[in-house]
């Protein structure tokens, strides 16, 4: 079974955790989600919210100054999770950095992620690269578009010290959800191969197959009785005299018609 897709979010510890941090952080997660789904197909709409966005579930989890939220995208593609790998590697490098020049404001930040995105040559690595340079270049346009708020989930992220990491669920509806993280063994640009981290499990024996019932025997074709056995023979009888009948009458008029001529002769 195709398992769908998830995206475990760890913030690091903070000093206090307030509710509009929380929100934020839930906001940024849930945009991120979309941000996953959409990069394997870049000509597509960008949407961040609503119908088709949202992720099919997101649970959170706070303990302490540490927020833990593992968002469920509602995709089961390995281009999606290939899209969701590429965003969790670009977080990894830069959540321990700093923007050097605070004057740059948000173009620098983009610049910088821009300079640390994966440069790999599948579709949802350059598809990334190419997010990055155009929410930057909107950024300078003073344009508010739906790439600059993308990309500002993505620095917010990075200055909260996330680490995202994809995992696989079974049954996103469930009441308890089973995860499975998941190396990538291989990626051709157009297939990936996944294992658990934790090796191959053994598949669970398949149950034998129920046996295929019996047919029923067919039923016999009755006797014919005996009643209708001596009507059918009566039935031939009659029919033997009558043809027999028929052939005296023409040998007769044959006889006939041979003395008529003789006596015309005379």
């Amino acid at each position: 079974m195709v398992q769908e897709i998830a995206i475990r979010v760890r913030l690091r510890e903070q000093e206090r955790v307030v509710l509009a941090d929380y929100e934020r952080a839930v906001a940024s997660v849930a945009t991120v989600a979309a941000l996953a789904s959409w990069l394997p197909t870049p000509d597509a709409r960008l949407v961040i919210r609503g119908r088709g966005a949202e992720p099919v579930r997101l649970e959170t989890v706070t303990y302490g100054s540490v927020i833990e939220m593992l968002v469920v995208l509602d995709q089961r593609s390995a281009a999606v999770e290939r899209g969701a790998a590429a965003i969790a590697a670009l977080i990894e490098s830069v959540r321990h950095e700093h923007v050097e020049d605070d004057v740059s404001g948000v173009a620098g930040e983009l610049d910088r992620l821009d300079r640390s995105a994966p440069r790999g040559r599948s579709v949802v690595e350059r598809s990334l690269r190419a997010f990055l340079e155009g929410a930057r270049a909107d950024v300078l346009a003073r344009r508010t578009t739906t790439r600059v708020r993308a990309a500002q989930a993505l620095v917010r992220l990075a200055e909260d010290g996330a680490s995202l990491v994809v995992e696989r669920v079974q049954d996103a509806l469930a009441p308890t959800l089973e995860e499975h993280e998941v190396d990538v063994l291989a990626d051709t640009g157009s297939a990936v191969v996944v294992e658990p981290v934790d090796g191959v499990a053994s598949p669970e024996p398949e149950p034998e197959p129920e046996p295929e019932p019996k047919p029923e025997p067919s039923v016999k074709a009755k006797k014919p009785k005996k009643q209708d056995k001596k009507k059918q023979d009566k039935k031939k009888q009659d029919k033997k005299k009558q043809d027999k009948k028929k052939d005296d009458e023409k040998q007769d008029k044959k006889k006939g018609k041979k003395s008529k001529k003789k006596k015309d002769k005379k």
